[in-house]
């Protein structure tokens, strides 16, 4: 359909401005300021993002995701601008690169939600998981082309001309966006239950606390949904930490040296957009419980795998290759689990509460991740760089065994007949 394929070549397009983002953002504060200071200028970025998640889900309801994706990428556009006068002024200090990257992470909050809510709004309940596994296999492009396309900037011209080419990535993103149609289909809207009107943010004189306090009561109702997000917090902590922290720390106590961390990255990444990928070509995936929690097994089972392999005390090329596959199985089980629980969140979400729920589920995975990072760096510190990997992937896997006991999940399937029953579910709940 041209106006999913508009919205992912404007997905594709600011993600990769993203990333641009966050190398030259990092680079200028290397340049500018201490190893401390870098951190905290990261960190400035990452609070106000994770702080606005919810509130950013409450505006996605009551205005649409496409008003709040061309809001949020028109001043993601003129923030680059700043940045880009400022460094090119020569003018920098910790503390402006700080409030500008509060800036960028204050609209970013509002920017995930929204973006993670259009595949609702893009096509019939039955194309939803194959829009999110096409948007999966842009948002592993842009990670390819992002980061190595702004260390290119960085190196033939400037921060301030990378800082410009992002202007106009996000210029380009908010133009292709605007032309892209947004509607809830028909199928969708004649399907709301009587919570769905009873919590609506389109309700006039309803404060944005009132709507958010609303979001929040649904999901602790609404059994299913709740699961699913403590599932997806509790296994990013278990995985985030080990696979982005711990890879490099297990690398140089093993031995192995930098190669391994692109062996381990690059495997996931290949293997999320292989999963991904399939998903895409299948047109439907009945049993979306039982793929998902495979997937998320394979993970685990992967994270484990790469704690006992320098105990086998294998020739580095040997060990590269076992990380690299181990990487890729664990990316493979990442794109099937990843990409079947947005879809199923998407398609159990009321119409009135979309971006909420959505704006719910960015929050567990994202908010999981400083967390995660903050304990697998302690625990290599008293311990060793395995022992993340071992407590990161038994806590998957424990995860895991626990849903697969849970018939609920277990048999989660995003047919019409098991969706009807989850809405008279809810409604006879509510």
């Amino acid at each position: 359909m041209p106006h999913v394929m508009r919205w992912l070549i404007g997905l594709a397009t600011s993600l990769i401005g993203n990333h641009i983002y966050l190398v030259t953002l990092a680079w200028v504060a290397v340049q500018t300021t201490t190893p401390v200071n870098v951190g905290l200028i990261l960190v400035a970025g990452a609070i106000p993002q994770a702080a606005l998640l919810l509130v950013g889900g409450v505006f996605v309801d009551r205005i649409g995701p496409k008003r709040t994706i061309i809001t949020s990428d028109l001043l993601r556009t003129l923030i680059m601008i700043v940045f880009a006068i400022v460094v090119a002024g020569g003018h920098i200090s910790p503390l402006l690169l700080a409030a500008l990257a509060v800036m960028f992470g204050l609209v970013d909050g509002f920017f995930v939600p929204a973006i993670n809510t259009a595949p609702r709004y893009l096509v019939p309940h039955e194309g939803i998981t194959r829009v999110v596994a096409a948007k999966t296999i842009v948002a592993r492009g842009a990670e390819f082309v992002g980061a190595p396309l702004g260390s290119w900037l960085l190196v033939v011209a400037s921060a301030a001309a990378a800082f410009w080419v992002n202007a106009w990535l996000f210029a380009i993103s908010v133009v292709l966006l605007a032309t892209t149609r947004m509607a809830i289909s028909k199928e969708s809207s004649g399907e709301d239950s009587p919570i769905d009107a009873a919590t609506s943010s389109k309700q006039p004189g309803v404060s944005v606390w009132a709507d958010l306090v609303a979001g929040i009561q649904l999901i602790r109702s609404f059994r299913t949904l709740t699961l699913l997000l403590i599932v997806v917090f509790v296994a990013e902590l278990g995985f985030s930490g080990p696979m982005i922290a711990g890879v490099p720390l297990l690398a140089k106590e093993a031995g192995w040296g930098v190669r391994t961390v692109g062996w381990v990255l690059g495997g996931f990444g290949l293997g999320a957009a292989a999963a991904a990928g399939f998903l895409l070509w299948r047109k439907n995936v009945h049993r979306t419980g039982f793929a998902a929690l495979s997937g998320l097994t394979a993970m685990g089972l992967s994270v484990v795998g790469l704690g006992f392999l320098p105990a086998f005390g294998l020739p580095v090329s040997a060990a590269l290759v076992c990380a690299g596959i181990l990487g890729l199985c664990a990316g493979i089980g990442a794109g099937f689990y990843g990409t079947l629980v947005t879809s199923a969140v998407l398609k159990l979400a009321p119409t009135g509460q979309i971006g909420r729920i959505m704006s719910a589920l960015s929050f567990a995975s994202l908010g999981a991740v400083p967390i995660t990072y903050a304990l697998t760096g302690l625990v290599t510190g008293v311990s060793s760089a395995q022992v993340p990997f071992l407590i990161g992937g038994s806590l998957i896997l424990v995860v895991a065994a626990v849903v697969f006991a849970n018939p609920q999940l277990r048999h989660l399937s995003m047919t019409p007949t098991a969706r009807a029953r989850e809405t008279a579910n809810q409604t006879l709940r509510a």
